[in-house]
């Protein structure tokens, strides 16, 4: 009786009541066929760091808009358990990524895709060269998590940053910086492969002034936000070739030093002498042209005083030792000197303290 009032409702004649059973039981073998045919394409979905990748079937859509904002964002229809938040799409030779909470309707399973448009470069605090493609838009009408007092105008700017959220954009630093300059390339154009350091070519610099690294996680996937301020271009911001490959970074990376000369230290658990107490030893250190610590031949200390003959001193191995018991000195200094052969000297001041 139900099953007849129902088809009275309906003005199909092959509506029978079931299709709800027929949905989820061919819903997805439907999916299947249509990725098969033209109106799928090849893309390859990746992970945070570009290191996995994996060819894929999918409907990308909202491919042809009328609006310019619209035009950086797509939707991905694939089976469902394919994808999640914070993965890439790299589709028609661009990398997309992959926002918010990826969901489905028992069929299949869509996907919000935002264009990434522009490399970000970084070095962390392990000294690792870190490289992400991120989704990069003006932010100039939000608040930059900053409360500053300007008593003078510069140039500024601020932008807002997608990616994806990896151990290495979630431990970003605030005050963090980037160089994000579609110059670079222009400038790449005229290095020749002899060039490994241009730090003198004209930048711009952003700082991490906020990061929001809460909001959009979504338990087992999910993306970074932060916001980038202008900032001013250190005189050590520019272009480095590390193990081949150029990158425009805002900090030195980790190099080879060249050797340097043999050199010495003085070091002493301090630079004061207090009158009538146990003597201050200072320890002759020296290190070889890698920068290992070495023995040393020769080794000789220098006092430089006018009270000399009021300072007791002793020599034991490559230290000295020095007191003092006479009160007229209180607040005075004098200047050890250490050298060795083939070392270039090196001196420290000293003070004479009263201990009170």
């Amino acid at each position: 009786m139900a099953q007849s009032w129902y088809l009275m409702k309906s003005p199909h004649d092959q509506v029978s009541g079931f299709e709800d059973e027929a949905l989820s039981e061919f819903g997805q073998e439907g999916i299947a066929e249509i990725l098969e045919s033209g109106l799928a394409m090849d893309v390859e979905l990746c992970n945070y760091n570009l290191s996995i990748r994996k060819q894929i079937r999918a409907v990308i859509e909202n491919t042809v808009q009328d609006t310019k904002l619209k035009t950086l964002t797509r939707h991905m229809i694939v089976p469902i358990g394919t994808c999640k938040a914070g993965m890439y799409v790299y589709y028609k030779n661009r990398y997309w990524l992959i926002v918010g909470i990826v969901d489905d309707n028992m069929v299949y399973e869509k996907a919000i895709l935002s264009i990434c448009n522009y490399r970000m470069e970084w070095i962390n605090e392990s000294g690792q060269i870190i490289t992400r493609w991120a989704n990069v838009v003006s932010a100039s009408q939000y608040n930059n998590g900053e409360t500053a007092n300007n008593n003078y105008t510069v140039r500024s700017d601020q932008l807002l940053v997608a990616m994806p959220d990896d151990d290495e954009s979630i431990l970003l630093n605030s005050n963090s910086r980037f160089i994000i300059d579609r110059r670079c390339k222009i400038y790449e154009r005229s290095f020749d492969e002899a060039v490994t350091v241009d730090t003198s070519k004209p930048v711009i610099v952003y700082r991490v002034t906020r990061s929001d690294s809460v909001l959009y996680d979504y338990g087992d996937s999910g993306h970074s936000e932060f916001m980038l301020y202008q900032t001013e271009k250190h005189y050590n911001d520019g272009y480095y070739v590390v193990d081949g490959q150029g990158y425009w970074l805002c900090d030195i990376p980790i190099q080879e030093h060249e050797p340097t000369a043999l050199t010495c230290e003085i070091h002493s658990d301090s630079d004061e002498i207090y009158a009538d107490l146990e003597p201050v030893e200072f320890i002759g250190v020296f290190f070889d042209a890698d920068g290992n610590e070495t023995a040393a031949e020769n080794i000789q200390w220098q006092i430089d005083s006018e009270f000399l003959e009021s300072l007791d001193v002793d020599y034991v191995d490559n230290s000295i030792l020095v007191s003092t018991t006479d009160d007229s000195i209180i607040n005075k200094s004098f200047t050890i000197t250490l050298s060795a052969n083939g070392y270039e000297p090196v001196s420290k001041q000293v003070f004479i303290r009263e201990f009170l």
